[in-house]
């Protein structure tokens, strides 16, 4: 059984229910506008690998994530995971792989669960591969490119913080986090409160009804040269085929149904 990256797409589904609320309302206004940029962020795809796309990065005709080339990051995790997680980007965060091992409490085996994932971001798709049976699923990610595009300059960072701005999000400091300054931010609608220091994640703490998300970096690197082949799957493994994005984010939105309970003679039970 393969194990849903729960926290890893967390945030990102936030920030999508949030774009697709707001795009829903805009939608006679700016209708063109996605359109143009994503075709524009397709033909940008296509090239992901050739010289001239990396170079056309600086002229924002491709998205980008960070406001910084390359780099690597540790992370802790506390609340609903517990371990740590270590990070490595470039592309300005359009290339990305992780590697968690983290374990969390299983309500229905009743006893702690072991997650040893890797969490491939490249070109329009992500790659995910539990280390524990060596299941892979690759998921569509065309839903990031489209949500750069409410951005004029391609930027997710800048579309993520204009969408926390229109759901009642508010810049509240500006605190350092490992030496850097990073915009404190608070949206109240999601019970979310976000670090970012160019665009990068440095701390996210969510509140859930009986539980926290709580993940913070305990160090960045953002000068050392990333190892070689470091963006590359483990060998061992095929991934197939799942759910898009954006099937992914329907299915969480669904509420969750209520248990139905039995009489001993088979009727359901009020």
């Amino acid at each position: 059984m393969f194990k849903a990256p729960f926290i890893y797409l967390f945030s990102f589904l936030i920030f999508i229910s949030c774009n697709e609320q707001s795009e829903s309302t805009e939608k006679k206004e700016a209708g063109s506008i996605p359109m143009a940029a994503n075709k524009q962020n397709e033909t940008s795809a296509r090239n992901y690998n050739s010289i001239e796309g990396e170079l056309n990065r600086s002229k924002s005709n491709y998205p980008v994530r960070y406001a910084v080339k390359d780099g690597m990051i540790e992370y802790r995790y506390e609340g609903v995971q517990e371990g740590t997680e270590k990070v490595y980007f470039t592309h300005y965060g359009m290339t990305e792989i992780k590697y968690t091992h983290t374990e969390r409490f299983n309500p229905f085996s009743n006893s702690q669960e072991k997650i040893d994932l890797v969490t491939l971001m490249r070109d329009t798709a992500i790659y995910l591969v539990d280390l524990n049976t060596k299941n892979a699923r690759k998921m569509d990610n065309s839903l990031l490119y489209e949500s750069a595009a409410e951005s004029p300059n391609l930027d997710l960072n800048e579309a993520a913080e204009s969408i926390y701005l229109k759901k009642g999000g508010l810049k509240v400091s500006t605190d350092s986090i490992l030496g850097l300054p990073t915009d404190h931010w608070k949206i109240e609608q999601t019970n979310m409160e976000e670090w970012r220091w160019k665009g990068i994640m440095l701390k996210t703490k969510v509140e859930l009804p009986k539980n926290i998300v709580y993940i913070e970096a305990i160090t960045i690197d953002t000068v050392s040269p990333l190892p070689e082949g470091i963006f590359e799957l483990p060998k061992d493994v095929n991934p197939q085929d799942g759910m898009t994005m954006k099937e992914w984010l329907e299915l969480y939105k669904k509420p969750i149904k209520k248990r139905q309970v039995f009489n001993r003679d088979g009727t359901p039970k009020n």
